[in-house]
């Protein structure tokens, strides 16, 4: 009997989870518009520089770079506690995104209402709104990739995160244009109105991420569990930390990788003191920093199914490693090189999203996944150089964030390739049976 492509295909999709076409269209939504959301409140340039607008102290915008790293830190930490045993996660995450909604709209209004009387005001405004949106949204990337593992069989998922990127980074360079074309028209757009549209987009473009995770139909969770104790998971980690050197040097690696990414907020605002660039290019380094995403993520893909992700953190830090030269040698002469920083600096933070994830999922199992995860996102001291940042000249604060990128380096070079090196992976030590 002749099965055709027709059948083939049919029972192809009665293999789907329920609801699978409705939950592709309505995750590709989200991600679309969450990634266009994402830009027009973007940590690396919009928000920066409306910080620099506020206030003339730089070690507001490492402070806000230290909040940023703490929220991948605590919630995520314990989040997978809190949702373990929870039969549905659909309503935590619903309620994550619009209270980040709620965050960006009360910025908004409160950049129109006092950004030119009472800038102090609307500076730590936007710290704290900043730092809430930072918390909570690092609980929602663990109920996230829950659900989603769930809606998403794994051979379509490759195929939605695919669309996903590239419809969403799409969205994201277009909405760089947009800034540039608010920040061009000073008479038309004078401050606050100007960063009261842009954060106004942001929220609105999240308002249509939520209404595309509100479609999404939450399969059945099969298997619930009682949360291990705290106590549990630290003995776990202690036990990781002592058998696996390849961990050891895996958590040194993102140590330096951190402190080199936490003066990337800073770029910006060197640019705007310094190079004298006008308002409206830092829409241009938001596309631009787009454009170095979506291009590279194709790179980092290929180099992580094709060689291991091993080589992708090599190519990680050697593109913060140039970004971060470019930015310290670009001469006032010719400010139009800086638009290459923020082109590096998509090719670094697509990279860190990729490699990481990747080498991680592959070097520990199942059992300790979990906890090599957490203990990843525990790096937290580089993130005190940003509240340091104040007392540093530019040249020493990029020098430093240069050396750490060369570190990082060297020591991804000294990584195994979990793939082919069982030496490499993380896993519990076994204790030989007694006869």
């Amino acid at each position: 009997m002749t099965i055709t492509s027709a059948t083939a295909a049919r029972g192809l999709d009665e293999a789907m989870p329920p609801f699978y076409r409705r939950n592709f269209a309505a995750g590709l939504i989200h991600g679309i518009f969450f990634q266009a959301s994402d830009a027009f409140a973007n940590i690396h340039t919009i928000l920066p520089s409306l910080v620099a607008l506020l206030t003339p102290f730089a070690g507001f915008v490492g402070l806000m770079a230290t909040l940023q790293g703490f929220s991948q830190v605590i919630p995520q930490f314990y989040t997978a506690h809190l949702i373990a045993n929870k039969a549905r996660r659909k309503p935590w995450l619903l309620a994550i995104i619009s209270l980040r909604f709620v965050s960006l709209g009360v910025l908004a209004w409160l950049i129109f209402q006092f950004g030119a009387n009472r800038p102090q005001l609307v500076l730590w405004a936007l710290i704290g709104l900043f730092g809430l949106f930072s918390f909570i949204g690092g609980m929602g990337t663990v109920i996230y990739a829950d659900i989603f593992a769930r809606a998403i069989p794994a051979r379509r998922r490759g195929r939605f995160a695919g669309a996903k990127q590239l419809l969403g980074y799409g969205l994201a360079i277009g909405s760089g244009y947009v800034v540039k074309w608010i920040l061009s028209q000073p008479d038309r757009f004078p401050f606050p109105l100007n960063y009261t549209l842009i954060i106004g987009f942001s929220a609105a473009a999240l308002v249509i991420a939520l209404t595309g995770f509100a479609m999404i139909r939450e399969p059945q969770v099969t298997q619930l569990r009682q949360p291990p104790a705290f106590r549990h998971t630290m003995q776990t980690a202690r036990q990781l930390l002592r058998s696996s050197n390849n961990l050891q040097r895996l958590l040194i690696n993102r140590a330096f990788l951190t402190l080199g990414l936490t003066v990337a907020p800073f770029f910006v605002v060197y640019a705007r003191q310094y190079l004298n660039i006008p308002p409206a290019t830092v829409g241009i380094y938001l596309s631009l920093q787009m454009a170095g995403a979506a291009a590279s993520n194709v790179l980092w893909g290929w180099l992580s199914d094709a060689s291991g992700n091993r080589l992708v953190l090599l190519g990680t830090a050697l593109s913060g490693a140039a970004a971060t030269m470019l930015a310290l040698f670009t001469p006032a002469a010719l400010p139009w090189l800086f638009g290459g920083v923020f082109l590096l600096l998509g090719f670094t933070l697509s990279g860190m999203r990729v490699g990481y994830s990747n080498y991680l999922w592959e070097m520990s199992a199942e059992e300790t996944r979990p906890v090599c995860v957490a203990l990843q996102n525990t790096v937290l001291a580089p993130l005190l150089v940003g509240l340091l940042s104040d007392r540093l000249s530019y040249t020493l604060l990029f020098s430093v964030a240069a050396v750490a990128w060369l570190l990082s380096l060297v020591l991804a070079m000294r990584l195994g390739e979990p793939r082919t090196d069982p030496q490499a992976r993380c896993c519990l030590p076994t204790t030989p049976s007694i006869p």
